[in-house]
């Protein structure tokens, strides 16, 4: 019933299409639900559409409590114990001299004694909790359930293999560069925005450069929002000095530690030997290798991988994991733009596609390309929850196009797989241990 009212009810747009049961009578036109114009389809097709049963606040609970069931089933799907790559690389600091990826294991490492692998996995846990309530605290005050009701959009990333793989990366630095790139977008001022993301590049990029090719564009951007939004010369100067300035402070810290020559096999092994004596767990020596390692070889290593006959087959699956939750979402931001920003639009799209797309530059300098791709489904969402928060008063009707899309998105969500680090699979629900092994470890039963 409810889809069959979802749809009837809430889907059709066209006043002309609209059945005579479905028009409301003249002597309780005070009662009928407000009507809105859809603009969806460009200007020359803007139309009254009524409010209907499909943005009801049950609707809208509805979807909320989808999207919080949903988004439990994919963290289930994934969730795992730190393996022995992320405590490893949790354990560099700058005890032998300055490197990359020292920072973290430098600051948090020593104060919260991460050595002892216990420490680390409920801290690991911990941060990414944490980073699973800021995304739902943003997107609840960004109200993009009011912006583009009913609240589908939740319940497509919620659902989708992003989150799954968020947690599938439950101890990798990822997740802390994540936080640092969620925190400043709760911020509404131009000015504090751009003081927050100073402070957050900051401290992200010594943790691990990724940070300048995945996230730092999207802070540039949300910075450079301003301009849209500014209503004097000085908000609008603010903006693009702030945005420009945080581009190049990104710059000049990530050319400082790329110039940072790879440290020499004396510190390194001085260094391994500090972390063996109080690692209370198994380490990954492929970690420790990597410190003698300079960007140069790590291009060269990259050139190997991408002549790989299997290199662009593996690519074109991780992108059908993560692409289609991402497209949708990144329509969506175009519909709001549309209707927020008429006339700005397409100059405001491109600056949220190359953020959205940034972290497929990863690519070129590393293989882990499900990393990456989940990275992209991520920034496609954050850029959603960053625009609805700006565009206060929007109210947008979703296409019949895009409700469908988002019901077989999430639809194929829930039935994706693979693609996990160290050859794991998902747990599929409900999330006990293998059937099959099960069987297999019963005592044997005679016929």
């Amino acid at each position: 019933m409810y889809w069959t009212r979802y749809y009837n009810q809430g889907m059709v747009t066209n006043p002309a299409l609209r059945t005579r049961s479905q028009v409301q009578p003249k002597e309780t036109m005070n009662d009928a639900p407000s009507a809105s114009l859809d603009c969806t389809a460009g200007v020359a097709g803007c139309e009254p559409v009524v409010a209907n049963a499909a943005q009801t606040p049950a609707d809208q609970r509805f979807w909320g409590w989808t999207a919080m069931g949903l988004g439990v089933l994919a963290f289930c799907k994934g969730i795992r114990l730190p393996n022995d790559w992320s405590y490893t690389q949790a354990q560099l600091d700058y005890s032998a001299g300055l490197i990359r990826r020292g920072f973290f294991g430098a600051t948090l490492g020593h104060w919260l004694h991460l050595a002892r692998y216990g420490h680390f996995a409920v801290v690991s846990t911990a941060l990414l909790l944490l980073l699973m309530a800021a995304l739902a605290l943003l997107a609840r005050s960004s109200k993009l359930a009011q912006r583009m009701p009913p609240g589908e959009l939740l319940a497509v990333y919620a659902s989708s293999y992003s989150v799954s793989y968020l947690a599938h990366l439950n101890g990798y630095l990822d997740i802390p560069l994540a936080l640092l790139c969620v925190a400043p977008l709760f911020v509404r001022r131009t000015g504090w925005r751009l003081a927050a993301a100073v402070c957050c590049t900051l401290l992200a990029i010594p943790i691990h450069e990724q940070f300048f090719f995945a996230f730092l564009p999207l802070l540039i951007v949300s910075v450079l929002f301003g301009v849209a939004i500014a209503r004097t010369a000085a908000e609008r100067r603010l903006a693009w000095t702030g945005g420009t300035l945080l581009a190049v402070l990104g710059l000049g810290l990530m050319m400082y530690f790329v110039r940072q020559d790879s440290i020499s096999t004396s510190q390194a092994g001085e260094l391994t030997q500090s972390i063996a004596r109080s690692a209370d767990h198994p380490l990954d020596p492929e970690v420790l290798k990597g410190i003698l390692s300079n960007p140069r070889e790590n291009l060269q290593i990259m050139k190997s991988v991408w002549a790989r006959p299997t290199f662009l087959p593996a690519q074109l699956e991780s992108l059908l994991l993560f692409g289609p939750t991402a497209a949708v979402l990144s329509w969506a931001t175009l519909l709001l733009l549309r209707r927020w920003m008429p006339g700005k639009q397409r100059r405001l799209y491109a600056a949220v596609l190359l953020a959205t797309l940034a972290p497929l530059s990863l690519h070129l300098v590393g293989w882990d390309k499900n990393r990456w791709n989940e990275i992209l489904c991520l920034n496609a969402f954050l850029l959603l929850l960053l625009v609805s928060r700006l565009a206060s008063g929007v109210t947008v009707q979703l296409p019949v196009r895009l409700r469908r899309a988002c019901l077989l998105v999430m639809l194929l969500n829930m039935a994706s797989g693979g693609g996990m680090l160290d050859n794991r699979h998902i747990r599929p629900f409900p999330f006990l241990r293998n059937a099959d092994a099960a069987v297999v470890s019963a005592p044997f039963l005679g016929r």
